[in-house]
């Protein structure tokens, strides 16, 4: 039996769960003509997620009683949408950012004021099925609150779409690793003077390692283990891709007074002369 707790909105509400822990419950009409203590059906609760941070309880009772019911409602179908494309459970905390993110969009809009995404096209070509659940998601928003909203708006809720499958991040942490993406791949097109094929995979494979690269490199976490061997025998085989790697890592110590070790150098180095290989097969 599960008895609400608190009513945040008509589609949301908080109560214990059966082993006692603070849970959210969401869904359509969930809390309709409900008052605490009453109980809420199963088959009614389309969503529940464990409050396990104290401060995202109160943030999440505070922003769910203020929003409009209707708001919380959209951001639930995107966030659904999401977790059925990339087949994976998002962090609750999108809940929290992406609802609070509309709401302030929303009325920007309504007052015609429209904010520019200098990273819009870094985050379509890094991160293409994010950006389209998130342009699917614009879709639903124009369509239900009458807004026009652009892909420049589809790159910002694609970013905080990022940032929930990425754990604890901060939205600054997750802009600046994009970045460093596209930074790091235009020294490595401009030092071998060449556009790479963009569907090859051995560039998808680089893409990838420089998103979780970047995002250790801006937490501080990247491999300190450093084997002197294994560089040496790397920076005399692939001299090229070993200059390349030096380029960027002077760039990187140079914008983010954080040098990369010798582990992280070798593994880079490998990536790229695999990238560079192929182009030149």
């Amino acid at each position: 039996m599960i008895i609400i707790d608190k009513i945040l909105n008509n589609n949301v509400v908080m109560a214990l769960n059966s082993s006692g822990e603070e849970t959210v419950y969401m869904g359509r009409g969930l809390a309709f003509s409900k008052k605490v203590g009453d109980e809420i059906f199963p088959e009614f609760i389309e969503k529940e997620f464990i409050l396990k941070d104290t401060a995202l309880s109160s943030q999440l009772e505070q922003l769910f009683s203020d929003i409009p019911s209707e708001e919380v409602e959209v951001v639930k179908k995107i966030v659904d949408l999401a977790e059925e494309e990339l087949q994976m459970e998002l962090s609750s905390n999108i809940y929290l950012t992406l609802t609070d993110h509309i709401h302030y969009a929303i009325a920007r809009a309504k007052e015609e004021i429209v904010l520019s995404n200098p990273l819009k096209y870094e985050t379509r070509k890094f991160y293409p099925r994010e950006f389209n659940i998130a342009r699917q998601g614009i879709k639903m928003v124009n369509e239900q609150f009458d807004v026009s909203f652009s892909d420049d708006e589809a790159g910002f809720i694609a970013f905080h779409i990022v940032n929930s499958e990425q754990g604890n991040n901060t939205m600054e942490v997750t802009m600046t690793a994009t970045e460093i993406v596209s930074n790091v791949l235009t020294i490595i097109q401009r030092y071998f003077g060449t556009l790479f094929d963009e569907d090859a995979l051995n560039y998808q494979r680089m893409v990838t390692h420089l998103q979780f690269f970047s995002q250790r490199y801006l937490k501080d976490e990247l491999n300190g283990d450093d084997d002197e061997f294994l560089y040496e025998l790397i920076q005399s085989k692939y001299p090229k891709a070993f200059q390349a790697v030096q380029r960027i890592n002077q760039f990187l110590e140079t914008e983010y007074n954080k040098p990369i070790g010798k582990s992280e150098q070798t593994y880079l180095t490998i990536h790229i002369q695999r990238l560079v290989g192929e182009k030149n097969e």
